[in-house]
């Protein structure tokens, strides 16, 4: 069976393999956000110590990830400042974990 994309063209089918990884990802996702107690936000900062609360990344890491290009970042800086914020897009983070489910880990 062969599913049509949204700009006309067929895109492949996925394996049930696939279909059960995304569907615990989705499920195991779903129980994390539910845990959270208002909506869920589109940017996050790079915890001080310890591990992000979505993700589980280190600070290190978050950054590590946003070096290779792996996931959104933006800088918030005034002007003529030489500090700022540096924010992560949660959703590149998620899908960069669901990238490694499906690949095993490899990327």
């Amino acid at each position: 069976m062969m599913i049509n994309n949204a700009i006309g063209g067929n895109a492949p089918e996925a394996s049930p393999a696939e279909l059960d990884t995304k569907t615990k990802h989705a499920r195991r996702l779903d129980g994390l956000l539910s845990e959270r107690v208002g909506p869920v936000p589109v940017w996050i900062r790079a915890p001080k110590s310890g591990c992000e609360f979505y993700s589980g990344f280190s600070r290190a890491k978050l950054y590590q990830l946003a070096d290779a290009g792996s996931i959104r970042t933006a800088s918030i800086r005034e002007p003529g400042k030489l500090r700022g914020t540096r924010l992560f897009n949660l959703e590149s983070i998620l899908a960069h974990v669901a990238k490694c489910e499906v690949a095993g880990g490899n990327l």
